[in-house]
């Protein structure tokens, strides 16, 4: 009996586990007491800005960095849509996992799945498309080099 390991299940698994790995980043936040409602909760709201940060730190962490994107190119992100679903809630001193996953870039658009999570459960999923904009707040497409970047780290998408 001849045993490829190229073809074993283990081999397949842990390269899907690691083309999964490189199109992640994950981003960990502590929840502050500003953060919460009066019960104590997170603040549904602080989700977004949650994921605005943790997206932020996604970008930076493959050498794109807002500021310099403005500054430099003109060129900056802002939200054209997103869908925030709230599964269950964040509360005060937990410690949440933020994944970015960058899905498809093309063309003015990027579009991003977000999950946030509590000890590995899954609390809020967020789907966000960004247009890539102009100074004069145009939608241009994006750079040539930004593009490469983000499927250089997230593969081609």
């Amino acid at each position: 009996m001849k045993f490829s390991v190229l073809k074993s299940p283990i081999y397949t698994s842990l390269l899907l586990l690691r083309k999964m790995m490189l199109k992640t980043h994950s981003f960990p936040l502590r929840v502050y007491i500003e953060d919460t409602d009066a019960e104590g909760m997170v603040y549904y709201a602080n989700y977004l800005k949650f994921a605005e940060r943790a997206r932020t730190e996604c970008l930076r962490s493959i050498g794109i960095n807002h500021a310099e994107m403005i500054k430099k190119d003109g060129l900056m992100f802002v939200v054209r849509s997103c869908h925030l679903n709230c599964l269950a809630s964040g509360r005060l001193d937990d410690v949440l996992e933020i994944k970015t996953h960058f899905k498809k870039v093309g063309g003015v658009k990027v579009e991003v799945s977000q999950s946030i999570t509590r000890e590995a459960r899954v609390i809020a999923t967020l789907e966000v498309v960004l247009a890539c904009i102009n100074s004069a707040s145009k939608p241009v497409r994006l750079d040539a080099n930004l593009a490469n970047k983000l499927k250089t780290y997230f593969g081609e998408i």
